[in-house]
């Protein structure tokens, strides 16, 4: 049953995604207290529950979308203070909504899912209630350890935001030479500092913005706000068009630059990048997987791979201090981290060239999921075991 679980939902989720069955020009949701927006959210759940008993849900893509910005309306207040309970929640909803969109609806597979959900919901809204397990922010800002780990983790950031500059550079030279080949191969490089230092991206949302954002953010792919990597991709190994993508080349430099002095200009701190790695696992294998990032140039494994390169790095700066508070964690994501390296290097090569995520097997496509949902789990726990 859980092998099937596995493929269908990373095929609904797939689907629902690339055929842009999501809210292609989503709103922005009103942020409200935590009590608040839990017993909306749980109520939606129970309501869900009875339909689904009932194998009868009304308007279940519409009900998807509503639990989407329910929990949008209050979970960046669970995220630094839970980690662990918020991949719970993720881990349930996420797939729950893909399955909520799918054209027939799996009712079993649904009720698990639900089910599943309001347990984490349930452990999330008494652990806030009691701040039972709550990541203690003070703790790690204190840690002279932890202090270490942060410089030498904003000398890693400054570093990649030197090398996503250098490589965007050859990507404009390379978009301007005319020879699409060379401009898509660039294209992936320059895809890698990017994504190393995915954890702490929310710093510069702005810029994130306008370089990193999905063509379901705007009206069309021919909309003049979509800019940055994914408009250059779309024009690279959709259109073909290496002219057109000389302007968004160009601004996406620019851009690169200005995220680069803003590397320099910011302090990030330990709590920040030591929370933000375990939730980008959790995108990681959650959304990512189903190729949505890199619909169009299919670069899905090398993407993940500089996520989880930049999760190493955060690692390798923490593991000491890590270890001594608790051995078995570290022990564990070092394990499934060395695991996750030896698949994805056997998916796809590492380099200028990659293997089109979308030709894998869909048995790969889920294998590889799993060992990403293995890493993400013990990933989540840093934070409140550092803390301690």
């Amino acid at each position: 049953m859980k092998k099937r679980y596995q493929v269908m939902m990373l095929a609904a989720a797939t689907t629902l995604v690339l055929a842009g069955c999501g809210k292609s020009e989503p709103t922005e949701v009103a942020k409200v207290p935590f009590k608040d927006g839990s017993t909306t959210l749980v109520t939606s759940v129970d309501n869900l529950k009875v339909q689904i008993e009932a194998s009868k849900v009304k308007d279940a893509k519409k009900l998807a979308d509503q639990l989407e910005d329910q929990w949008a309306s209050f979970e960046d207040e669970v995220k630094p203070k839970f980690p662990e309970l918020y991949f719970k929640v993720e881990k349930f909803l996420t797939p729950l909504e893909a399955g909520l969109k799918e054209d027939k609806l799996d009712y079993p597979t649904l009720k698990a899912l639900n089910t599943n959900l309001k347990a984490a919901l349930t452990e999330l809204t008494t652990s806030f209630a009691d701040n039972k397990g709550a990541v203690n922010k003070d703790v790690i800002e204190a840690s002279a350890a932890m202090k270490d780990a942060a410089k030498a983790y904003n000398k890693y950031v400054q570093d990649q935001g030197n090398q996503l500059v250098t490589l965007l550079d050859q990507l404009n030279t390379a978009i301007k030479s005319g020879d699409l080949k060379k401009a898509s191969e660039a294209y992936g490089l320059a895809r890698m500092p990017y994504e190393r230092i995915e954890p702490i991206i929310e710093t510069f949302a702005e810029l994130d913005g306008v370089m990193d954002a999905r063509v379901d953010d705007f009206k069309s792919e021919k909309d003049p706000a979509f800019t940055g990597y994914h408009r250059i991709e779309y024009l690279l190994f959709v259109k073909k068009n290496i002219k057109d993508a000389e302007p968004f080349a160009a601004r996406l430099l620019e851009d690169g630059k200005k995220m680069q002095q803003a590397i320099a200009a910011t302090t990030i701190s330990p709590t920040d990048f030591i929370a933000g790695v375990g939730e980008l696992m959790e995108e990681a294998q959650s959304s990512k997987i189903t190729g949505e990032e890199e619909r169009w140039s299919g670069a899905t494994v090398p993407v993940i791979r500089a996520n989880v390169e930049g999760a190493q790095a955060i690692y390798d700066l923490v593991k000491v201090e890590l270890k001594k508070k608790d051995a078995a964690l570290d022990d564990k994501i070092s394990k499934s981290l060395a695991t996750v390296i030896e698949t994805m290097n056997t998916l796809s090569p590492v380099g200028p060239t990659w293997t089109d995520f979308s030709k894998l097997e869909q048995s790969k496509q889920v294998d590889l999921k799993n060992k990403l949902e293995a890493l993400a789990e013990p990933l989540v726990k840093m934070p409140g075991t550092l803390s301690k």
